[in-house]
């Protein structure tokens, strides 16, 4: 099992908790949307900090890996590039390139801008893994409308996107990993590319948890899944979920902690159903049951992430 927190939530009680509850790493997530650019930065900063390497030292001497996982287009393709280059961006519906998240995925020169900037970048993911989860923009409808991108479904741009980081890193980094991750639109599988040597895939349904009504574990659900683990494969397969994220009922109350309660239940069901699909590797987020929560609400119920 894996875990997500944000980066001020790694505290000598979460590598505590990590080792008691047997989690094999435990990854840093700057806060999601669309400001996301700057949390990474944010991150980044932090980790540079003596005090900060010190606590992912410890972590890693208790036997437990770092990780990081993060949305990273506006970072990599830096917006004051639109003043002389709009052409990197992406066109909106209306026909006008913005700097409103991602890019103009058919842009030869601003994929290859975002993956040497991707190369720079997972140098200063201090003691990080040769797996890299450097994920596009967060939200939806960041495609764009040019007529070379509308040529293509937003997988295959993605997978477009994470094949071109690929082969870039690995050329510094033989070993390297790329995460295509299954999340938005991007859960469609491509029709145009193949996963490239190094990329795999990570599966977050976050929509099980925004259109509840909408999900089950059967007939379309069960197929998409299943296509997904089939045209990615099961070497590296990994699900991404958000049994013990209080950051969905947080933004639902106004940006403001409320007491959280896991569904231990379901949380069991899912193991067998991830692992039943072929999944090798489990994570969830956990953000926003930092040491704040424990303040106002106690120790969170978190035996389920204890895998049997």
């Amino acid at each position: 099992m894996e875990i997500l927190i944000h980066p001020r939530e790694l505290t000598q009680r979460w590598i505590d908790k990590a080792v008691e509850l047997d989690i094999k790493r435990v990854s840093l997530h700057p806060v999601g949307g669309m400001d996301a650019h700057s949390t990474l930065v944010g991150m980044l900063n932090e980790i540079e900090k003596p005090e900060f390497k010190e606590k992912i030292d410890t972590l890693i001497g208790r036997g437990i890996e770092i990780g990081y996982e993060f949305h990273a287009a506006s970072y990599l393709l830096p917006r004051e590039l639109f003043d002389t280059h709009p052409e990197y961006f992406r066109m909106d519906e209306k026909g006008q390139r913005t700097t409103w998240g991602n890019f103009c995925f058919s842009n030869q020169e601003a994929l290859d801008i975002m993956a040497e900037n991707a190369v720079k970048l997972i140098e200063k993911l201090y003691r990080s893994p040769d797996e890299y989860y450097i994920w596009l923009d967060d939200a939806k409808n960041l495609f764009c409308h040019c007529e070379n991108c509308k040529k293509l479904s937003f997988a295959d741009h993605q997978l477009n996107f994470c094949n071109h980081l690929a082969r870039t890193i690995r050329r510094v980094k033989p070993r390297a990993k790329i995460c295509y991750i299954a999340y938005f639109e991007a859960v469609d599988i491509p029709k145009v590319y193949t996963p490239e040597e190094g990329v795999f895939l990570e599966y977050a349904p976050y929509e099980r948890y925004t259109e509840k009504d909408s999900f089950s574990f059967e007939g379309d659900y069960l197929e998409l899944v299943g296509n997904l683990v089939k045209f990615f494969g099961k070497e590296d397969a990994k699900v991404l979920e958000y049994w013990y994220d209080n950051s969905i009922p947080y933004r639902y109350a106004g940006n403001k902690l409320v007491e959280f309660t896991p569904d231990n239940k379901q949380i069991k069901a899912d193991y067998d159903f991830y692992r039943g699909l072929g999944f090798k590797t489990l994570a969830t987020f956990a953000c926003n049951l930092d040491d704040d929560y424990v303040a106002l609400f106690g120790e969170p119920d978190l035996s389920a992430l204890k895998e049997d």
